[in-house]
C-alpha cells in the first residue's frame, strides 16, 4: 500500500511540476490595451499577460487575439479565458472572474463641430455610440442600452469607429486607455493622425473600467486565478505593471 501510495504522490508532484497550458483570447484591434500588428499581439494587457506568464513559471499562457465578438464566443465554448472583459450580472453567471487586471478610463471622441455636455449616461439620450463589436462597460450601460436611451453602432476597430465619427454617422465614439491612450492610437496610426484636428475627447470620461481575465465556470480555475491575482498584486506593488502602462501609453 506504502508503495502504491508514493507511486501516486509522484505523479501528483510530477503533474504539477509540468503546469498547464492555457489559452486566452482577446480583441485585436483595441490599442493601446490589446491588438495585432504586423502579425504580433501587443498592447498593455498583452505585456502584463506576458509578465504574469514568466512569473507562473509552470504554467504556460496562450494568447490570441481576434475581433472581439469572436474571442467572447470562442472563450464562452469553454475552451480558454478571455482578457479585458467587463463585469456584469449576466457574465457573472457564466465567468468565474481575477481581481481587476488593469484599469482605464473609457473616454468619449466627438467632433470638434459636434461636441456636448458629458457628465452621466443620461446624457447620451438619443445619441448614436460607436464601440467595439461585442464590447461592453458594465452593468449601468447595458441597462440604459436595453432601454433604448441611446443606440450603440458596433464595429470591427478603432479606425473604423474613427472614420465613422468623422464622417458624421456617429455622434460619439468610445476608447478605452483613457486620453493618452487615445492620443497614443492616433500617433501609432498614420491614416488616422491626420484626423487630429477635427476630433476631441470630452473632459468626463464615460467610467473607470477595470479590466478582468477570466474562464468559463466549466473550467473550474478558481484555484489558479487566486494564483494569478498574487501575481498582479506583487507586481503592481514591485512598479514592473505600472512600467508596463507608462511603456504602452508612451510615457
Amino acid at each position: 500500500m506504502k508503495k502504491i501510495l508514493g507511486v501516486l504522490l509522484g505523479l501528483l508532484l510530477a503533474s504539477a511540476a509540468w503546469g498547464m497550458e492555457l489559452t486566452i483570447f482577446g480583441g485585436d484591434s483595441s490599442p493601446p490595451k490589446m491588438y495585432l500588428q504586423d502579425g504580433k499581439n501587443r498592447g498593455i494587457l498583452i505585456d502584463i499577460l506576458q509578465y504574469a506568464d514568466q512569473e507562473l513559471r509552470e504554467d504556460e499562457l496562450r494568447i490570441e487575439l481576434y475581433p472581439w465578438a469572436r474571442a467572447y464566443r470562442y472563450a464562452s465554448s469553454g475552451v480558454g479565458g478571455v482578457v479585458g472583459l467587463s463585469w456584469t450580472q449576466e457574465r457573472s453567471a457564466l465567468f468565474d472572474y481575477s481581481d481587476p487586471v488593469y484599469v482605464d478610463d473609457v473616454v468619449i471622441v466627438v467632433r470638434k463641430d459636434k461636441q456636448f455636455s458629458f457628465k452621466e449616461l443620461a446624457d447620451l439620450q438619443g445619441k448614436r455610440v460607436g464601440l467595439g463589436r461585442g464590447g461592453s462597460y458594465g452593468e449601468a450601460f447595458e441597462k440604459a442600452r436595453e432601454a433604448g436611451l441611446f443606440v450603440v453602432d458596433g464595429d470591427g476597430g478603432a479606425a473604423d469607429r474613427i472614420n465613422k465619427l468623422v464622417l458624421g454617422r456617429l455622434d460619439c465614439a468610445l476608447f478605452n486607455a483613457g486620453k493618452a491612450g487615445f492620443e497614443e492610437l492616433l500617433r501609432s496610426n498614420k491614416a488616422l493622425e491626420g484626423l487630429r484636428d477635427m476630433l476631441v475627447v470630452l473632459p468626463v470620461p464615460l467610467r473607470s473600467d477595470p479590466n478582468f481575465l477570466a474562464f468559463p465556470k466549466s473550467m473550474q480555475m478558481k484555484p489558479w486565478l487566486a494564483t494569478f491575482n498574487q501575481v498582479i498584486k506583487r507586481g503592481y506593488t514591485r512598479g514592473d505593471i505600472p512600467k508596463i502602462i507608462a511603456q504602452n501609453l508612451g510615457s
